[in-house]
């Protein structure tokens, strides 16, 4: 049997006292301990579950999964249209194309293989016309005089027919008309522009071609062929002489002979539009010639 050492009651009661509060305190801290970890267990669960949320939950990407690139549209309150994005792959990451070139194609006659630019015109009066334009006197002379004016160096109209009359260097024939027809045939020689771009141009040697003007009554016939380009080669300047049709076939350096053609092309276009203007207006008569 263990042995009290206390001498009396008092001593007694004192240490009841003590081991009492001392179990009340370890009590104490045992519930402290427990509530903390409890709390500390919970939060740590809190706080996983909110970093979890976090990493699962996608951030809010303005080009992202949210918008439907294919179909997406916008509005904008102070317009009253609606603006339309639609998909389609970035331009710069695409590669370069390039379109393909396509060769001038001038008109070529099938009989003779040369280029050739050839048509029919009616003649057309003006309105209220009174004097008789479409005979065949009167476009024969209206061809005749315009074909001189342009091509004659320092031409002047002469009222002497006699002086009317083409040089030798560039006249092939010059038939009057005999009352049913009549036609101009002549050979010049004119320098020949290249444009280098819109408002630019270069002179690229002469060109030397045939012009043939036929009329009818109440009608006319151009006809422009033999081309043939006059250049000189550079250091000896031997004179050159190239039919243009051997631009048109050649499959080498194209691109440059293409230009020259092009530049034929609308020379000879220009003088169709000034014909159409001079056979259809009146020839005006000096009143005091008589």
């Amino acid at each position: 049997m263990r042995k009290n050492n206390y001498k009396n009651i008092d001593d007694f009661t004192t240490f009841a006292l003590h081991k009492k509060n001392w179990y009340s305190i370890c009590n104490k801290m045992s519930r402290d301990t427990l509530l903390y970890t409890t709390m500390r267990s919970l939060l740590l669960v809190a706080f996983t579950s909110l970093f979890m949320s976090a990493i699962a939950q996608p951030g809010s990407d303005p080009f992202g999964t949210e918008y439907n690139f294919d179909s997406t549209s916008y509005s904008d309150s102070s317009f009253s249209e609606s603006v339309v994005t639609t998909s389609g792959p970035d331009p710069s990451m695409m590669p370069t194309t390039y379109k393909k070139y396509e060769r001038f194609k001038p008109p070529m006659d099938t009989i003779t293989d040369l280029i050739t630019y050839i048509g029919v015109v009616p003649f057309t009066p003006l309105e209220n016309d009174v004097y008789d334009g479409g005979t065949i006197d009167s476009l024969y002379w209206r061809a005749k005089l315009y074909l001189m004016k342009k091509y004659i160096k320092d031409y002047r109209q002469s009222k002497n027919p006699k002086d009317n009359v083409f040089p030798k260097d560039i006249l092939v024939e010059d038939f009057k008309p005999d009352g049913e027809n009549g036609r101009i045939i002549i050979r010049p020689t004119v320098p020949l522009y290249v444009r280098t771009n819109e408002f630019t141009k270069q002179q690229w040697g002469t060109i030397t071609f045939k012009i043939e003007i036929r009329v009818k009554e109440e009608k006319y016939k151009y006809k422009f062929t033999n081309f043939v380009h006059n250049t000189v080669e550079k250091g000896t300047e031997k004179p050159i002489k190239t039919y243009v049709e051997y631009y048109s076939n050649t499959t080498r350096g194209f691109k440059g002979t293409d230009q020259i053609l092009i530049a034929i092309d609308r020379m000879v276009k220009e003088i169709i539009k000034e014909l159409a203007v001079i056979m259809r207006d009146p020839v005006v008569l000096d009143p005091d010639d008589f």
